[in-house]
C-alpha cells in the first residue's frame, strides 16, 4: 500500500458512491430566458496528449519543461489540417476527439456567426475580427464591427493575455450584441484581438474564446462588464450546466435551467472560492477503483475546474499512486507525462471534493477515460496527469473529469454541482 505520511493518509474504508446528498438550493424562476446548446462529435484528428499539456501550462502561465515545446512542434509537422465542416442550427462541435468544444455565437447586429469555446477556465471574451493581423489569420471566421449597428468603439480600452511561453494576446474592446441561440446580450464587452498567440491561430475553427470565469481576472484596461455580470441578469436562474458527452453526440451547454433528464442522481455541490476568480473547488481525498483504500489528504488541496482544458490534472500524489496500481503504466520523460499500455483496462478513478459547510461531492471517473492518446502503438498517454510535484497549482479538473457527470455551475450561490449521467466507456469513434 502506497503511504506518504506528510501529505495524505490512507484509510481502510469503502470510499461510497452513496455518500450524504448536499444538494443545491431550489432557485426561484427569474423571468429570464433559457438556452440549449447541444454538442456534436467530430473526432476528425489524432489526439496528442504531450500539446494538451502544453496548452495548459501556457494558458495558466504555469512552468514550461525544457524540450516539451520542440516535442509539440515535431507533432504539428507531421499532423493533418481538421477536416470536416462546422453544421447544424445551434450546435457546439468536439473537434479532434473531444479535444475542443466549439458554439456558434452570434456577435452584433445582425448577428456575425463565430465558433467559440466555453472556457471557464478565462473571463474574457475575445475573438479573431477584421482588426487581427492578416497573418495571425489561418482560417477563422472574423468578426467585422463595421458591419454590426450595434457596435460601439469603447475608447481608451484595451486587452492583454501573455501565456506562459511569453506569447500574447492582444487587442481593442467594443459593445456589441452578443446571442447564444435565442438568448441576446445587449452591451456585452467583446474583446477583439489585433494580435493573437500562435496556438490560437494553429486552430482554424476556433473564432475565440467566450470567458465563463469570474469578473475579477478580466484582462481588459479599465476593467468591463463580463458575461458572469450579464448571465444573472437575463437567465431564469442564474446558472449553467455543462453535459459532455464521452464520444458522442448527444451533450449539451444549457443555460438558465436544470434539465433533470440529463442525470440519474440528486446533484451534490460544494462551495466555489472565487478569490482568483476561477472556479475553485476543494479536493479532500481519492480512491482507486476496486480497492477498499480511501487516501485523505493531510491538507485539502485546491482545484479548478476547467471547460476549457482537456485533461485531468489531479494533485500530484494522487496521480503516482493511481498509476502504481496500474500495471504497465511508467512516467515517460520522452512524453512528459504518464503512459499506460493502450490494450489495458485500468482502473477507475474515484474523487471526493469537500467544502467547510459540510458539502460534499463523490463521483467516479471510468479508467476507459484515462485511456487518452497514442503515443505508440502500444502505449497511450494517460487522461490523468499531474502539474507537477512544484507545480504553483495543484489541480485543474478538464474535459476528461467533466465528461464522467452533470455539472452544474451556480453563479447566483457560488457553487459547482456533480451528479451521475449514463455513461459511454467505448473508446471507439
Amino acid at each position: 500500500m502506497a503511504f506518504f505520511a506528510h501529505i495524505f493518509v490512507a484509510v481502510a474504508v469503502c470510499l461510497s458512491l452513496l455518500t450524504t446528498v448536499i444538494s443545491s438550493p431550489t432557485l426561484a424562476p427569474r423571468g429570464g430566458k433559457t438556452i440549449s446548446l447541444p454538442l456534436a462529435h467530430n473526432a476528425d484528428i489524432p489526439r496528442h496528449g504531450p500539446t494538451e499539456y502544453f496548452k495548459t501550462l501556457k494558458k495558466y502561465n504555469l512552468t514550461v519543461p525544457d524540450g516539451l515545446p520542440e516535442l509539440v512542434e515535431v507533432h504539428k509537422t507531421y499532423s493533418k489540417a481538421i477536416a470536416g465542416g462546422i453544421g447544424g442550427s445551434a450546435p457546439a462541435n468536439s473537434h479532434g476527439g473531444d479535444l475542443l468544444w466549439l458554439t456558434p455565437v452570434g456577435i452584433g447586429s445582425p448577428p456575425q456567426t463565430l465558433h467559440l469555446d466555453l472556457d471557464t477556465g478565462s473571463s474574457d471574451t475575445w475573438i479573431f475580427s477584421t482588426d487581427t493581423l492578416k497573418t495571425e489569420v489561418a482560417g477563422q471566421t472574423l468578426y467585422d464591427p463595421s458591419k454590426s449597428s450595434t457596435a460601439h468603439l469603447i475608447q481608451n480600452c484595451t486587452w492583454s493575455i501573455i501565456y506562459g511561453d511569453f506569447s500574447t494576446s492582444e487587442g481593442i474592446c467594443y459593445q456589441d450584441t452578443i446571442s447564444f441561440g435565442n438568448l441576446s446580450i445587449p452591451g456585452m464587452t467583446i474583446e477583439s484581438a489585433t494580435e493573437v498567440s500562435d496556438m490560437f491561430t494553429e486552430t482554424a475553427d476556433m473564432s475565440g474564446l467566450a470567458g465563463l470565469a469570474w469578473p475579477s481576472i478580466i484582462q481588459t484596461i479599465p476593467p468591463q462588464k463580463t458575461l458572469l455580470d450579464f448571465l444573472p441578469q437575463v437567465l431564469s436562474q442564474p446558472l449553467f450546466t455543462v453535459d459532455l458527452r464521452h464520444n458522442s453526440s448527444e451533450g449539451s451547454f444549457n443555460f438558465g435551467y436544470v434539465d433533470d433528464s440529463l442525470h440519474t442522481s440528486d446533484i451534490q455541490s460544494v462551495d466555489v472560492d472565487t478569490v482568483d476568480g476561477f472556479w475553485t473547488v476543494t479536493t479532500t481525498g481519492f480512491a482507486i477503483g476496486g480497492s477498499d483504500i480511501k487516501y485523505e489528504y493531510s491538507e485539502t488541496r485546491n482545484v479548478i475546474i476547467d471547460t476549457g482544458s482537456t485533461l485531468f490534472f489531479a494533485p500530484d500524489e494522487a496521480v503516482s499512486t493511481y498509476f502504481a496500481s496500474v500495471p504497465g503504466a511508467t512516467y515517460s520523460w520522452k512524453e512528459y507525462g504518464y503512459v499506460l499500455p493502450c490494450n489495458s483496462t485500468p482502473p477507475d478513478f474515484i474523487y471526493e471534493l469537500g467544502d467547510k459547510n459540510g458539502g460534499k461531492v463523490t463521483g467516479t471517473v471510468p479508467g476507459a477515460y484515462l485511456v487518452y492518446a497514442h503515443s505508440t502503438n502500444e502505449s497511450c498517454y494517460a487522461g490523468l496527469q499531474s502539474l507537477g510535484e512544484f507545480s504553483a497549482m495543484e489541480g485543474i479538473f478538464g474535459d476528461v473529469f467533466l465528461k464522467s457527470g452533470f455539472a452544474v455551475f451556480d453563479i447566483g450561490n457560488k457553487k459547482f454541482g456533480m451528479a451521475e449521467k449514463h455513461l459511454n466507456t467505448s473508446n471507439a469513434k
